[in-house]
């Protein structure tokens, strides 16, 4: 059992490295995703787990144009927030709740953590390609 937990917590550092080559470009920018590879990964989710890779993304205002899905990203994050304390509330306080409902909501509150580093890493890839030129005529030989 103690082997699972250290298999589960080491393999965290498996992700900073490619992050580090890919990225080697914005430093700051790889912090970023390596808090949000923390906060989707953790064993024991809490709400304030991706606090700080969300307030963060405010510090890469270039990436906003190019973040591919973030109204349904935003909406995932919102019903995990909501669901999360009631069905606490339900499953330990007043002994009604199902354990399965809490727990079918931590796997949507990772899901939606997974949702939101894709979308950083993809918006983050976008801005380093650049923009692309359209003078690029294809021609037919």
């Amino acid at each position: 059992m103690l082997a699972c937990g250290v298999v589960f917590s080491v393999h965290l550092l498996i992700y900073v490295l490619p992050l580090c080559i890919k990225f080697q470009h914005d430093m700051l920018y790889v912090v970023f995703l390596i808090a949000g590879v923390l906060a989707t990964f953790k064993p024991y989710p809490t709400l304030s787990d991706p606090g700080l890779f969300l307030s963060m993304v405010s510090l890469f205002p270039e990436t906003y144009p190019f973040l591919r899905h973030p109204f349904v990203t935003f909406l995932l994050h919102l019903h995990s927030a909501l669901l999360l304390p009631l069905f606490h509330h339900l499953w330990l306080s007043q002994g009604t709740g199902n354990a399965n409902f809490f727990y079918a909501s931590t796997l949507v509150f990772g899901m939606s953590n997974g949702a939101a580093l894709l979308d950083a890493v993809w918006s983050g890839l976008r801005v380093a390609i650049g923009k692309v030129p359209q003078t690029l005529d294809v021609v037919q030989e």
